[in-house]
């Protein structure tokens, strides 16, 4: 085995030692020594923002004489996605087992990115997708949180469905996001469904006759008159 073999093979060892390492501390960490990782994950993120920020920044506005005044940050959506919002765990990793305690606070340093890359980079919607990939699991794994026999589980799942509902919307009724795209997605991952109004119909099995209708009213009148005198 030459040395660049050797090295490369070394290397590899490595990260498949972090990746298994990794995905232990997910699986069977300590809520304690989560709070720590994540801290420095989000302090890491932040200073990211702030150079990625500042490197993708265009003129948006111009004086008279041609000079930039004012600029604005260049988003792209996929490459935040994909780097702010990476998982925690490396996708080939076995799926994290969650208690209620650990998904509420990943969902808080899901809020918090959220909230840092709307201020320093530009808008990006909170889905329940992008929120399933940065803990490792999938929408289907949150949805049996959603209908887990846990209550403290169904609680907290049911706090992430509406809180990521409602600001979906609000940001549709803003006009920050197309109001179509967004009730299709919530439709889709949120499994909402609109209300629908009652369909009521009347199955008529005997002819109306109108002629013995009028005569019982003929009558009454007449009943009526005689009573007065």
């Amino acid at each position: 085995m030459n040395k660049t073999k050797h090295n490369n093979y070394e290397i590899q060892k490595q990260n498949q030692n972090d990746l298994r390492e990794l995905e232990q501390f997910y699986v069977e960490g300590k809520v304690d020594n989560m709070l720590d990782t994540i801290k420095e994950k989000k302090e890491e993120l932040v200073q990211d923002m702030i150079k990625y920020a500042n490197e993708h920044k265009k003129p948006v506005k111009w004086n008279k004489d041609g000079i930039p005044i004012g600029e604005k940050v260049v988003v792209n959506p996929l490459i935040i996605n994909n780097y702010f919002f990476k998982p925690i765990v490396p996708i080939g990793c076995q799926e994290p087992v969650y208690n209620a305690e650990k998904l509420s606070m990943v969902f808080d340093y899901y809020c918090d990115i959220l909230a840092e890359v709307n201020d320093k980079i530009g808008y990006y919607p909170s889905s329940l997708t992008s929120f399933c990939k940065l803990c490792g699991i999938t929408l289907n794994t949150l949805r049996t949180y959603r209908n887990s026999e846990d209550y403290n589980m169904r609680v907290i799942a049911e706090k992430i469905y509406d809180q990521i509902g409602d600001e979906n919307v609000t940001m549709s009724q803003l006009g920050n996001v197309k109001e179509r795209s967004t009730l299709f997605k919530l439709k889709s991952q949120n499994e909402m469904v609109e209300k629908v109004q009652p369909q009521v119909k009347v199955n008529v099995g005997v002819e109306v006759d109108l002629n013995k209708i009028q005569e019982k009213l003929d009558k009454y009148k007449r009943f009526a008159s005689k009573k007065d005198k």
